[in-house]
């Protein structure tokens, strides 16, 4: 009995498959990319996650997918990718951010009970 009859894989399924549905991001489990994404990776740890600075990476990593059927083809344009880059924003967004975090429990925030309740939990 072949594969196909059992319900596996047929020789002829490869030549059927069609890129995922948009906004799903299957695993790369051939590590067809894997070059591209360690690449991206390294970029982002060498300048602490600041993603606008890998965006030559992160181009190539999204194009690899796509050549390789991981992902529907689509111009990283619409990925905000060729957009210009306000650097004075991005440093100011980071800053308010990392300041944010440092004050969630200042204010009474209580992880699953939120602010208001939070701050009513510390009373007690």
């Amino acid at each position: 009995e072949t594969m196909a009859a059992m319900g596996g894989a047929s020789k002829n399924s490869a030549a059927s498959a069609s890129a995922p549905d948009k906004g799903s991001f299957p695993l790369d489990h051939y590590h067809e990319c894997k070059t591209a994404m360690e690449r991206y990776l390294a970029c982002m740890k060498k300048h602490n996650d600041a993603h606008a600075l890998c965006r030559d990476e992160t181009k190539a990593y999204l194009e690899c997918r796509m050549n390789k059927g991981l992902m529907g083809k689509e111009d990283v344009g619409n990925f905000g990718l060729n957009a210009p880059i306000d650097f004075t924003a991005s440093a100011k967004a980071e800053e308010d951010h990392v300041d944010h975090r440092g004050r969630k429990g200042e204010e009474g925030f209580v992880a699953g009970l939120g602010r208001i309740q939070g701050a009513k939990h510390r009373e007690k």
